[in-house]
């Protein structure tokens, strides 16, 4: 799982930086997932990890070009589509189906509660539907149905 938490090339992750005027007044915010090009060692000889303090990431951002950012100034940005069919099936075991608390949505591989809470309620309603048994490999399944869904609109 620390793979998961981690920056590793190709890693998509979200750039978030708030630049200030020379008075501290906020001027802009960068707020955009970028992709990680090259992960070099810190001054420890470290590789770069979300804590790192002064280590620094080549990214790549969707128009194309690269820049050089500092790692704290990067989080984790994951999604349901960057989850293998296994990790779907772990997913489903950590989640309460029809809960209405998103703390029940919580999960060890850095997802946002609230796209989880969706795919599970598309899930449910798909397995009333069809009276299909809920099981982690049904649910794996169907995420995966709704990507390649996704990928042909």
């Amino acid at each position: 799982m620390a793979n998961k938490l981690s920056f590793r090339r190709g890693a998509k992750v979200r750039y978030v930086k708030t630049i200030y005027s020379c008075w501290g007044d906020p001027v802009r915010t960068v707020n955009e997932v970028v992709t990680i090009v090259d992960v070099p060692r810190d001054e420890d000889g470290c590789f770069c990890r979300a804590t790192s303090y002064g280590a620094r990431v080549k990214v790549r951002d969707a128009k194309g070009e690269t820049f050089h950012v500092e790692c704290y100034d990067l989080e984790v940005y994951n999604t349901i589509w960057d989850l293998t069919h296994e990790e779907l099936m772990q997913l489903r075991k950590q989640v309460t189906l029809g809960s209405c608390y998103l703390s029940a949505y919580d999960n060890i591989f850095g997802i946002d509660p609230n796209q989880v809470y969706t795919f599970c309620e598309g899930y449910g309603d798909s397995i009333g539907w069809s009276e299909e048994e809920d099981t982690p490999e049904a649910f794996a399944d169907y995420c995966e149905d709704v990507e390649r869904y996704e990928e042909a609109a």
